[in-house]
């Protein structure tokens, strides 16, 4: 090709070739048989080219819900199910009246026992300041098991 063919084939595909671009086709057989087979080539993509189709009303909100839908949920959407949360809350109730039912039926007089066990054996450190007194009172709390 030539270069008044190079320069004006833009413009011949476009529907408004320069004068210059007819006048070689014209004088130019090679330059002439190109310019119609690019022609030709470029119908045939053009016929190929869809209509501009619109879409259907509520397609883009059908699209957002479907991408909402397949999202990954995280580990704690779990607990925000209705079903799931019904049932955390049964069991933590349940273990709530369970240990509650324990720390009641312990016995009250061996708490207080306890806490009178002790004070009788720290009481001696407070009234007494000698290192033997306190080694002794070590050894009995280290083997003390309570009564």
């Amino acid at each position: 090709m030539h270069q008044p063919i190079i320069d004006g084939l833009e413009a011949y595909l476009a529907g408004e070739p320069s004068r210059e671009f007819v006048e070689h086709l014209a004088d130019c057989p090679q330059c002439r048989e190109t310019a119609e087979s690019i022609a030709d080539q470029t119908n045939l993509v053009r016929s190929l080219r869809s209509p501009e189709i619109e879409p259907s009303a509520g397609f883009y909100s059908r699209v957002m819900e479907r991408i909402e839908v397949q999202r990954p949920s995280s580990i704690w959407s779990a607990f925000l199910e209705p079903l799931f949360a019904r049932r955390l809350v049964y069991a933590s109730l349940a273990l709530f009246v369970i240990l509650s039912g324990i720390f009641l039926s312990t016995d009250g007089p061996m708490d207080q026992a306890v806490a009178g066990s002790v004070d009788d054996v720290v009481a001696p450190v407070a009234q007494t300041a000698s290192q033997t007194d306190r080694d002794t009172v070590l050894v009995q709390l280290s083997t003390w098991h309570g009564e």
